[in-house]
């Protein structure tokens, strides 16, 4: 009796390690994630862009040479290439290509950028216009060349589907300037300026500021995850970059008609915020951070994958230098 009691208890444990090494090859690929021997499922790349703080900025060009899955070249992009950010805001982004690769669960994702040579081999690769028509180069931190590490980036990529991931790199978390000098911010915040989701678990925040003209500046509105915006710390510049509104997950510049789109969040309740910034002398951002009046609570905004949720808004102005 005991002997068998001891056989049983070996075949359920080995049954139980086949079956957890049959989900592990399910979830996790192997090797080389280009094999095409293994199971593949489609992958695609997209990029998009929050606007720029500085005023005197018209264009603000990247090169791009390659994207890393999970330490590996994704072969569906072809690099280098190069392209203007700035064209990028209110939910239009950029096709950065397509291609299989093995079916699985996924952790890291990298894009490799270069400040030398743009994709023609000119240079330089990184580099703002200004509006009077000027380039100014945007140096990196660690150089010539640079790896993007993204977060949140844990993705998953099913058989035979396609699975699309946007890529939002913040401008205004990216790019510091001193005077009439540019560059990007350390490489930590650099990271932390580049987000990755998965398209289809995305929403959008839609909304119209009825009276944003008479605030006589530029305003922008940023989304916070909810309960997560402190103003005593966000409207100052934190790190070694002073970066304005590090911890929002996105922002949007208002438009002349006052609508403003927040796109590409993740599913999730959130939080607006509206300021209207300035520069001093140095370069270095002023906040004007902006009462908003609505209907809806402002401080639990709820958005849903593929759909938009839409905000009617106005500025509370008394008080307010320069409104009309």
């Amino acid at each position: 009796m005991r002997k068998q009691s001891r056989i049983l208890a070996l075949g359920v444990l080995a049954l139980s390690m086949f079956a957890f090494s049959c989900d592990d090859n399910d979830s996790t690929p192997k090797g080389d994630i280009n094999d095409p021997d293994q199971a593949q499922g489609s992958l695609s790349f997209g990029i998009t862009d929050a606007p720029i703080d500085q005023a005197d900025v018209s264009a603000a060009f990247i090169t791009v040479t390659e994207i890393k899955v999970d330490g590996q070249t994704f072969s569906g992009f072809q690099g280098p290439q190069t392209f203007n950010l700035l064209e990028l805001q209110n939910g239009n982004s950029l096709d950065l290509g397509q291609g299989n690769v093995a079916a699985g669960s996924y952790s890291s994702l990298e894009l490799v950028i270069d400040a030398e040579s743009d994709a023609t081999g000119s240079g330089p690769g990184c580099y703002i216009l200004k509006t009077d028509g000027t380039k100014e180069k945007l140096e990196l931190a660690s150089g010539t060349a640079t790896s993007i590490t993204m977060a949140p980036s844990d993705f998953k990529v099913e058989e035979n589907a396609n699975t699309e991931i946007i890529m939002d790199f913040d401008l205004r978390k990216s790019v510091k300037s001193s005077g009439d000098d540019y560059s990007f911010v350390t490489n930590n915040e650099l990271n932390a300026a580049v987000r990755a989701e998965n398209k289809a678990m995305t929403g959008a925040i839609k909304g119209q500021i009825d009276n944003a003209a008479a605030a006589s500046g530029k305003v922008v509105v940023y989304v916070y995850e909810k309960g997560t915006f402190d103003a005593s710390t966000e409207t100052s510049g934190q790190g070694s970059s002073d970066v304005m509104y590090a911890n929002a997950v996105s922002s949007a510049k208002v438009n002349a008609d006052g609508t403003f789109n927040l796109s590409f969040l993740s599913e999730g309740n959130y939080e607006i915020q509206c300021d209207m910034p300035e520069e001093n002398d140095s370069g270095l951002g002023l906040s004007t951070l902006l009462e908003l009046e609505s209907n809806a609570d402002l401080s639990n905004v709820g958005v849903n994958a593929g759909a938009e949720t839409n905000l009617n808004l106005s500025l509370k102005l008394e008080g307010l230098l320069g409104a009309k």
